[in-house]
């Protein structure tokens, strides 16, 4: 079942020492993990960021790697491990600094997961952020692109169900192995995303959750995706921990607004204020990655995204009542405020709130003078 070349990619992630950055550093090297596996101990502290120190504990370790017991415990949980050197490993998770050398696997990771868009948040959600979650995962699932999140207790777990019932593809990514349930109460949501997606982690199979993991595992979150998405984060917060790395791998953010009086506001509205881009639905977040998702998504689904684009440019989709009257009085040509609240028959600061939420979700565009127009 395990080629040598594969076990060697294992037991050389297996080493305490090495990890994802030491680990490409020797692979520049040594070209192979069977030729790290083989180096003399002179040979491998040459290596930069490695010294003597550390090549002595890696030559000291190599050899006292248990590989027997995680090729079992990867057979019994019918999991599977991906090298980064194989074809089946994300190309964009390939391209980061600091790639895992092995992602182990329950489920498929498969080439369409390209388009994928993360959406994290804080553990402590509340209703207006499990639901918002719920609502933009399930419109990507629908437009054919997967989610990816943490698995996690709140806006985690909201976002990789609302995909699951839309029938559409998650990625879970794990600070623990893909063998142990954290929390224990998703191991059934793990089992439905290892069946409609991947439960994917860097770590051992028996790896426990560990504080140190999660920041780990949140550059694969972000690596793994075209975009994040952060619904309900405080200020100190994981999901903004996977902002960083986002940022740093080049990848778009967008921040859902919170209430100005909320806790779990402070940090996806300083995001917004930062530059992150605000939205409230997934045509938002299409229309941001337009250029990259119609170039390389199958026909099918093309038609989706361009027809999600359409709706969210006519009136009554996603509107109230007041919104599709108010949105049907603003034409091509520049209409001041008011004329609309004239011909609305609605006071002129109710029809400025509503041509404010308008503009928010670009049907609209605001000119000096309070005048409004189609763009």
């Amino acid at each position: 079942m395990f080629g040598q070349e594969v076990k060697d990619w294992l037991r050389l992630s297996l080493i305490p020492e090495v990890g994802s950055r030491r680990g490409i550093k020797l692979l520049e090297k040594f070209k192979t993990p069977g030729a790290i596996l083989k180096a003399r101990l002179s040979e491998i502290r040459e290596v930069e960021n490695i010294g003597n120190e550390v090549a002595k504990k890696i030559v000291e370790n190599r050899d006292k790697i248990d590989l027997d017991k995680q090729l079992k415990l990867i057979d019994k949980n019918k999991a599977e491990v991906i090298p980064l050197n194989s074809q089946n490993y994300p190309a964009q998770l390939k391209a980061i600094f600091d790639p895992p050398l092995v992602l182990f696997v329950k489920g498929k990771i498969l080439p369409d997961d390209y388009f994928s868009i993360a959406i994290v948040g804080t553990r402590l959600a509340s209703v207006y952020g499990r639901n918002i979650s719920e609502k933009i995962s399930a419109q990507l699932a629908e437009r054919g692109l997967t989610v990816v999140s943490g698995g996690a207790r709140g806006i985690d777990t909201s976002a990789h169900r609302a995909a699951l019932r839309a029938l559409g593809r998650t990625i879970a990514v794990l600070g623990s192995g893909v063998d142990v349930n954290y929390p224990l109460e998703n191991g059934k949501l793990f089992d439905e995303v290892s069946k409609n997606g991947a439960v994917i982690s860097e770590f051992p199979m028996g790896t426990e959750p560990n504080r140190i993991n999660f920041p780990m595992r949140n550059r694969i979150i972000s690596g793994l995706s075209l975009g994040v998405v952060v619904i309900e984060a405080p200020i100190k917060s994981g999901a903004l921990i996977t902002v960083k790395h986002a940022l740093e791998q080049g990848r778009e953010i967008f921040s859902v607004p919170g209430e100005a009086n909320k806790f779990n506001s402070q940090g996806t509205n300083q995001l917004i204020r930062e530059g992150a881009k605000l939205v409230e639905n997934a045509d938002d977040i299409i229309e941001e990655l337009k250029d990259v998702i119609y170039g390389k998504l199958k026909e099918k689904n093309k038609e989706k995204i361009q027809a999600s684009e359409e709706k969210s440019i006519l009136p009554g989709t996603g509107l109230d009542k007041e919104e599709e009257e108010v949105y049907g009085l603003v034409g091509r040509e520049n209409t001041h405020i008011d004329e609309i609240a004239g011909r609305s028959g609605l006071n002129a600061a109710k029809v400025l709130g509503i041509l404010t939420r308008l503009e928010l979700k670009k049907l609209i565009r605001e000119l000096p003078g309070k005048v409004f127009v189609r763009p």
